[in-house]
């Protein structure tokens, strides 16, 4: 795919780098691209099937199991992303997380607990994986706010062409942009 004749290589990255003793620690996180490989592991859960009068089979999308069974499904969609985004670092290593293992996906955030890093830290960790993986409303606003000046800029510079006379008289040439 190309845009404005540039071909778009590569993923949104994102970084936020932790400072330390000494050092500093470098979280960055990628745009996930398909949840292939989620999907596999967790399948959508189906709504039960109720009959209803006269013999129509309808999904029961009330049902509690099934809305219990959709909220840990999206749980696990949610920390999956965190997880696979954050893949894009090659020197974080989880050590009670097992990729084929829904259930220790939550411990993620436990880990960097463990391991030293505030609440605000943590949250900085989940915002580039937010950014990276779409666009949060500032970026959407600053984006169009410049996309907005280049546009006004450019119009500023034709006015000079959309100035001229509405109407002529007779034999004169009429201002085809007035």
């Amino acid at each position: 795919m190309k845009y404005a004749g540039k071909k778009f290589e590569g993923r949104s990255t994102e970084v936020v780098v932790i400072p330390r003793q000494g050092f500093s620690v470098i979280f960055k996180a990628q745009a996930v691209l398909n949840y292939d490989n989620f999907e596999k592991l967790c399948p959508l859960p189906n709504p039960p099937k109720v009959m209803k009068p006269g013999g129509v089979t309808v999904s029961n999308v009330e049902d509690p199991k099934y809305l219990e069974a959709i909220g840990k499904w999206s749980g696990y969609k949610t920390t999956w992303m965190i997880l696979e985004s954050l893949k894009a670092t090659p020197e974080l290593e989880w050590e009670t997380i097992d990729p084929l293992k829904p259930e220790t996906w939550s411990n993620w955030e436990d880990e960097l607990t463990d391991g030293g890093f505030s609440q605000a830290e943590i949250t900085a960790i989940i915002g580039i994986v937010i950014d990276a993986c779409g666009l949060n409303q500032t970026k959407i606003d600053k984006a169009t706010k410049d996309f907005l000046a280049g546009q006004e800029a450019e119009l500023k510079g034709l006015s000079s062409l959309r100035t001229g006379k509405a109407s002529t008289v007779s034999g004169e040439h009429a201002n085809d942009l007035g």
